[in-house]
């Protein structure tokens, strides 16, 4: 693995641990960086040897400012346009990471500042949890743009409106214990345990059933969606679905045995 690379990516115990590796720009995103992320990202969707993934930073001092407003500056920059006209036309979803699917679960375990493009990062994930010197913020109004990579649109579903608007309006940023009271994060953790204790979380989730996490993780995308009967008759097809494999076959008669033992 290359150190000086923007993105790293290692597997361990069944975890995929993606670390945005540009501290010297406070982990901003530039090309490269989203290029990487987002194979990355795609591993760890494919490979049926990693159960779960999780998002940090390097530096100690941010997770991710957002966009790289300096590649952006450069001629030839499509930048806060969000690119060309017929990208927008010819869109694949898998080319960024706020639209490509990704079937297992994904853990932001985030130190310093989450802002703009950091923010939507983490907002794509299903776990966060935040250092308390951790902040948060959509600051994109204050350059003259709108937050793009779903992150109005993740936000408003994550937390009550009142809150999310006025992230999305004034462009402050916002302490961790904001973040834990709007629902943002889950925790708050000292520095020294975050990614011990996203670890330890991706550890109790790779320990459960496969399928049952994909299957779990499916329902409740299509819940946030959906009406409440619509979900319903769809998670009603998944558990079916996952209920016919052999985990969720075995799975009664393993608590049996443990019970009576």
């Amino acid at each position: 693995m290359n150190n000086e690379e923007p993105v790293l990516f290692k597997v361990e115990n069944k975890i995929g641990l993606i670390t945005l590796n540009r501290p010297e720009s406070m982990n901003a995103l530039n090309n490269a960086a989203r290029d990487i992320l987002i194979n990355a990202l795609n591993t760890i969707h494919t490979d049926e040897s990693i159960r779960v993934g999780i998002i940090t930073g390097t530096g100690g001092k941010s997770f991710s400012a957002g966009a790289d407003l300096k590649e952006w500056s450069e001629p030839g920059s499509t930048g806060a346009s969000g690119g060309l006209v017929e990208e927008f036309i010819n869109h694949n979803p898998v080319e960024s990471f706020s639209t490509m699917p990704v079937r297992k679960p994904l853990i932001a375990a985030i130190d310093g500042y989450c802002l703009g493009g950091g923010l939507e990062l983490a907002l794509t994930c299903d776990i966060r949890i935040a250092t308390d010197r951790s902040s948060f913020g959509l600051p994109e109004v204050k350059r003259g743009f709108v937050p793009g990579a779903g992150g109005i649109q993740r936000l408003l579903k994550a937390i009550p409106q009142a809150p999310a608007m006025e992230m999305v309006l004034t462009g402050n940023s916002f302490t961790a214990k904001n973040a834990l009271n709007w629902g943002i994060i889950s925790r708050i953790v000292t520095t020294d345990n975050l990614l011990p204790i996203a670890k330890e979380i991706a550890g109790d989730i790779a320990s459960n059933a496969p399928m049952a996490i994909i299957g779990a993780k499916e329902i409740a995308a299509h819940s946030m969606d959906l009406s409440l009967s619509e979900s319903l008759r769809i998670g009603h097809a998944i558990r079916w679905i996952i209920g016919q494999t052999d985990e969720a076959k075995s799975g009664p008669k393993e608590f049996t045995k443990k019970k009576n033992k």
